[in-house]
């Protein structure tokens, strides 16, 4: 659908931005006497025909609609007498409603923006503290199994050296190693899931961007 708008103030404004997320509308144009009004910045911004003489407007070729948004009886005479059969026309009344509709969205998909962004953010600084957390326990528990495994090295030579007797003791050290072992197994398991949390909070940073992204495109 080929469009062109009457009017280059906010509505027009409102109007040039939502159409641009809208694949089968093509502003072919916008008219506004005032040639620092925000939608004919914005239209020249994205390369869309400016024109101050409302008459231009009959030479856009196959034009469709044509939307009056500056609420004037008189502006309103002039396009509608331009209006060719075939073509069709949207007052500025009609126009208001449909624009209040788009604030109202953009302001629906803002307030969604915000608090999506906002459960990202909770989610991602509970991971950060998760992972500090464990960072630290992983390191205090590695502090621990170094003294351990020294005390449990020093029990085997004591154990060695009191020979007969000290057979009784060597059992309870291999028992002392043998949980060594498993908290050490332990102590990897740990630090594997620690490094997929970290490689997922990573991933659900990206994810966050690019919903933010679409959200906003959308």
């Amino acid at each position: 659908m080929n469009v062109a708008i009457v009017g280059g103030g906010r509505a027009a404004l409102v109007l040039i931005n939502h159409f641009q997320s809208i694949d089968y509308i093509k502003l072919k144009g916008i008219v506004d006497l005032n040639e620092t009004a925000p939608g004919i910045v914005r239209a020249k911004e994205l390369g869309i025909s400016t024109f101050t003489d409302i008459a231009a407007l009959s030479g856009i070729a196959d034009l469709e609609t044509i939307i009056e948004v500056t609420g004037v009886d008189k502006v309103k005479k002039m396009a509608l007498d331009l209006l060719k059969p075939h073509q069709h026309f949207m007052s500025s009344s009609a126009a208001k409603i449909m624009i209040d509709f788009i604030e109202i969205q953009n302001s629906r998909r803002s307030e969604i923006i915000e608090r999506v962004s906002e459960e990202f953010h909770n989610l991602t600084s509970r991971m950060n503290s998760s992972e500090e957390y464990i960072d630290q326990s992983i390191d205090r528990i590695e502090e621990v199994l170094r003294s351990m495994k020294i005390v449990t090295m020093n029990a085997r030579i004591e154990a060695a050296r009191a020979g007969e007797s000290g057979r009784a003791f060597e059992i309870v050290v291999q028992e002392m190693q043998s949980t060594l072992s498993n908290i050490e197994k332990a102590l990897q398991d740990i630090t594997t899931a620690a490094d997929e949390s970290k490689t997922t909070m990573t991933g659900l940073i990206a994810t966050e961007n690019k919903l933010k992204e679409s959200l906003t495109i959308a």
